[in-house]
């Protein structure tokens, strides 16, 4: 008979159950009142395999807590290594009852005289209760980040970090990791906007403020605030739509364009479909092969495991050309569905670096800044402009975020009814 070697941490006691052991750290031994901490995993084999991922983790939690600065969370930690999780969310909750008010009392004198605990963590226990925390705009990013996924975004989790940074730079630590949220005023908002002013353009800016008062917004409605956000309608000198700041490209380049590109077929693909569709670069890079219909003729633009969209209107059917429909079945030969159609930029970042790539070539034969990639969608924009397009149908095909409530009403343009418009730029 082969014995299975068991994890670190765990043995297996007399009777067949298995138990998780972890010795206390010196620094906490004193803290916890414990030199070790037991934890029951289950009576099987494969119990244990289940439970020893959560267990460990919420004993790594309990050092971290008693590790970090905030009373509360070394309170709790301490409830928790003595009289278990149901203890410690109970007096999280503020639900304590005679039995626990007592444990806690008593654990409180038993630590009174121990210089390694702080006496503000032996007056809470002995208090039966928990320092109020104010939710500040750091918990409000952190709530956000959370309800975003941003530890699956890499980009969003970079922007949030950035903005919190910025933050902090320009209204102070104090006020966005202390001060209740609903304190922050209109002079705060001014402060962080004119900060940003110094250092980066109007538009930027604008997309900056954006993402906050999208924070506060998120924290007021999840949390029930009653305030007003000081981000919203903040003005911002000189932002806006600025005529020519990218401009389209004409047909002749666009033909001229799609010569640079005819010995990659990756390139030459994605330029193709960029060309006729008028979609976004990051669409296409991160299609999967059931993104697109051969029977139907189209490309569904929706979130898959390769990449996010943008906003839910960016979520739409963008019918086919037969040249772009071709160039994407020949990257879609012998993969299965749920494999990436471009390989080589499916992945975090990969538009940026197909961008990069790409815009490189494009300026071998097109020196002028103001024309990229992007440059492409404005031309489908003027193309259907010029064939009379129903702004409603445009922004459909564009994915465009004022299409939405349109969208809600009713099953919204068939897939026929748009290749009607779009087939005239063909």
């Amino acid at each position: 008979m082969v014995t299975k070697k068991l994890p670190k941490y765990v043995f297996q006691r007399k009777w067949g159950s298995y138990q998780y052991k972890r010795n206390v750290p010196n620094r906490l031994k004193t803290l916890i009142g414990k030199a070790n901490l037991y934890r029951f995993l289950g009576k099987s084999y494969d119990e244990m395999i289940v439970s020893l991922p959560v267990v460990h983790k919420e004993i790594e939690a309990q050092f971290s807590k008693l590790d970090g600065e905030t009373v509360r969370g070394r309170t709790l930690a301490l409830v928790e290594a003595n009289y278990g999780k149901r203890a410690a969310q109970m007096l999280d909750a503020g639900d304590v009852d005679e039995h626990l008010d007592m444990a806690l009392w008593g654990l409180g004198h038993k630590l009174e005289y121990d210089e390694q605990v702080d006496p503000m963590v032996v007056g809470h226990l002995i208090g039966g209760s928990l320092p109020v925390t104010a939710f500040s705009l750091t918990k409000a990013i952190e709530l956000y980040g959370d309800y975003k996924d941003a530890g699956d975004n890499k980009k969003l989790s970079n922007q949030l970090a950035k903005l919190t940074k910025d933050l902090r730079l320009s209204i102070g630590d104090y006020k966005v990791d202390e001060v209740p949220m609903n304190s922050l005023t209109r002079r705060d908002a001014i402060n962080y906007r004119d900060y940003l002013l110094e250092r980066v353009a109007p538009n930027s800016v604008t997309r900056y403020i954006n993402v906050v008062r999208a924070v506060i917004n998120h924290a007021i409605n999840e949390r029930g605030f009653k305030m007003d956000n000081p981000f919203q309608n903040l003005r911002v000198k000189g932002a806006g739509h600025v005529k020519n700041a990218r401009l389209p490209l004409t047909d002749i380049e666009t033909q001229t364009a799609a010569t640079v590109f005819l010995d990659d077929p990756t390139f030459h693909a994605i330029y193709t479909v960029l060309t006729d569709t008028g979609c976004r670069l990051s669409e296409i890079t991160g299609l999967q092969v059931s993104d697109v219909n051969l029977q139907e003729q189209f490309v569904e633009i929706r979130e898959n495991c390769f990449r996010r969209i943008k906003t839910n209107s960016s979520a739409r059917k963008i019918p086919l050309s037969q040249r772009a429909l071709e160039c994407l079945q020949g990257h879609r030969i012998g993969k299965s569905d749920d494999e990436a159609i471009f390989t080589r930029y499916a992945r975090e970042g990969g538009a940026g670096s197909a961008s990069a790539a790409m815009l490189k070539r494009l300026r071998k034969v097109i020196d002028d800044p103001k024309k990229t990639l992007h440059s492409l969608r404005h031309r489908k924009k003027d193309q259907l402009r010029s064939v009379s397009c129903p702004e409603e149908i445009s922004k459909v095909l564009f994915g465009h975020s004022n299409q939405e409530a349109a969208s809600r009403n009713g099953r919204g343009y068939s897939v026929e009814v748009l290749r009607d418009w779009i087939a005239k730029t063909w």
